[in-house]
């Protein structure tokens, strides 16, 4: 899937606060595949880590645990229902 984003020069601010904090960077910059998992979504897509990990070759469990952490940075929203089954299932979708 083509990234359609634009580069941009980072905000002079921002690049200031990351030289001073430079240890807390890693708690907000997605890794190569959480941008993966996150090119993969459709802007106002709900979805399932079983369609992420169909969609970018991880396994169930790996992608969950990928879209699970960008829910956790505010990157995505969570929906969560209960299955017949007894389980929790839940869907991620972009923030507007």
């Amino acid at each position: 899937m083509q990234n359609c984003a634009q580069i941009t020069p980072i905000n002079q601010c921002l690049a200031s606060a990351a030289r001073q904090f430079p240890h807390q960077v890693s708690l907000v910059k997605p890794s190569k595949t959480q941008l993966k998992v996150l090119n993969s979504i459709k802007r106002g897509e709900l979805v399932t880590p079983a369609d992420i990990a169909d969609r970018c070759n991880l396994s169930s469990s790996f992608a969950s645990t990928l879209l699970r952490r960008l829910h956790e940075r505010t990157y995505l929203t969570r929906k969560s229902e209960t299955c017949v089954t007894g389980g929790i299932i839940y869907s991620y979708r972009m923030h507007e």
